[in-house]
């Protein structure tokens, strides 16, 4: 079952859906959509149902819409609605947060991932590890380049990459290698926006979930 629902972050509002199971549940999901992709269509419905149906709560949520609205948005910001999402699925019951970004958003979940988060899926993060081999020369131009290891992130970490994708497999492996907790798995044939089959992104990230 879904509803509409919203989330308030400070003085703004933004439309999302929450997917519920058919059970009470203290398992909740937050899903963080990509620049233009998501988080209401394709593949993150597809990942909301059967993630409700193992038990979770799903939540989902529209805080930008355009490039324009990204631009305008501080790291403050991205923070707050991080923050503001994981007291959302608080507040319906959920104790064990999960955290699922696709993208642009896994940069933010990276950069910004707020406390009490138990578990971390990135779906192919649109960043690049200094370093990193096989990137073509644009890729440089418009992702940002960090260091692995200097992201505050701690909890148990799952990056899920194409190997057909323009980031290259490279960067995640040296990405979750500077994780405390992190691991890669590699998509073969996949994409960055995994068109070409939903089905084994959405296992992946269901079997790396908490029971």
């Amino acid at each position: 079952m879904s509803q509409d629902v919203t989330l308030a972050v400070g003085d703004s509002t933004y439309p999302g859906r929450l997917n519920t199971p058919e059970e009470p549940s203290d398992r909740g999901i937050l899903i963080v959509p990509g620049a233009g992709h998501g988080p209401f269509g394709d593949v993150f419905l597809r990942f909301a149902r059967r993630a409700a149906e193992d038990g979770h709560y799903v939540a989902r949520f529209e805080t930008w819409i355009s490039p324009n609205d990204l631009e305008a948005k501080t790291d403050e910001d991205f923070r707050a609605e991080l923050a503001a999402g994981v007291e959302f699925l608080r507040s319906r019951g959920c104790s064990t947060i999960t955290v699922v970004a696709k993208s642009f958003g896994g940069r933010v979940a990276l950069e910004h991932l707020p406390d009490g988060v138990d578990r971390l899926v990135l779906w192919a993060p649109a960043v690049l590890a200094e370093n990193a081999e096989n990137v073509p020369e644009d890729a440089w131009d418009h992702l940002p380049a960090v260091t692995p290891g200097e992201f505050g992130v701690d909890v148990l970490t799952r990056i899920l990459q194409g190997d057909d994708d323009g980031i290259p497999v490279d960067s995640a492996e040296r990405i979750a290698e500077g994780l405390p907790d992190g691991e890669l798995v590699v998509l073969p044939d996949e994409d960055h926006s995994f068109l070409r089959n939903y089905t084994r992104v959405i296992e992946e990230t269901v079997a790396f979930l908490p029971e």
